[in-house]
């Protein structure tokens, strides 16, 4: 019989799954993939805080910290040393997604606006508020639901 995990356990797990797959591509290759931080290895029910409160079921899926920031603090944890469970440990407090409108992407990626679309803002560091760029965009947002309903297929990807 197949063991049932809380959805911590399974955060957990599949943190540590993707610290792996980070480290062996990058003691391969010297880089690894940002999207290893996709849904296929950290699901969507795990990792989405939430959505914009001018979100009406269009737009896409926003990575708080974009996953480049988040996949370059990996490598330098693999750097200086650190076990594969504090890199694990950095994804879960770095990988949050908030969904919002297509409106709200491009206020964040546009150069000719913020230009946020792979960094944060100026000044930011690990350790500050993983929202920060949300926050510069003047994207609002609720928590998600205990049922997630707008993650289903029909309501989350554009």
């Amino acid at each position: 019989m197949r063991r049932q995990f809380s959805d911590a356990e399974r955060l957990e797990r599949a943190s540590l799954r993707v610290a792996q797959h980070i480290r062996g591509l990058y003691e391969e290759k010297g880089s690894s993939d940002t999207r290893l931080l996709e849904a296929l290895l950290l699901p969507d029910e795990l990792t989405v805080m939430g959505r914009s409160k001018a979100w009406s079921g269009g737009g896409r899926r926003e990575h708080v910290v974009p996953r480049r920031v988040v996949i370059e603090h990996c490598h330098n944890m693999i750097e200086a040393g650190e076990k594969d469970a504090a890199v694990a440990a950095f994804i879960r407090e770095h990988v949050k997604i908030v969904l919002i409108t297509k409106d709200e992407a491009a206020r964040l990626d546009s150069s000719a606006q913020l230009g946020l679309r792979q960094t944060m803002p100026a000044g930011w560091q690990v350790g500050d508020d993983v929202y920060a760029r949300l926050h510069a965009a003047g994207i609002e947002w609720t928590p998600a639901s205990a049922d997630h309903e707008y993650l289903k297929p029909d309501h989350a990807r554009s």
